[in-house]
């Protein structure tokens, strides 16, 4: 942490926003089940990279 290396971000700078995201959940019926849903939306403001998860938990 003496600044002459980074720990997050893109090397340019010794700290930086590395994550903004947020996630949106629904319970959907399949049958006579119910599964929880959920997507999640991940940006990297610093390197300038998205991501989009969904998940579907099964058991």
């Amino acid at each position: 942490m003496n600044g002459d290396t980074h720990l997050y971000g893109d090397g340019t700078r010794n700290f930086d926003i590395v994550n903004v995201g947020f996630t949106a959940s629904k319970t959907v019926k399949f049958g006579d089940k119910n599964v929880p849903v959920s997507v999640t939306t991940l940006w990297n403001p610093s390197v300038k990279y998205a991501r989009l998860q969904l998940v579907v938990q099964l058991f």
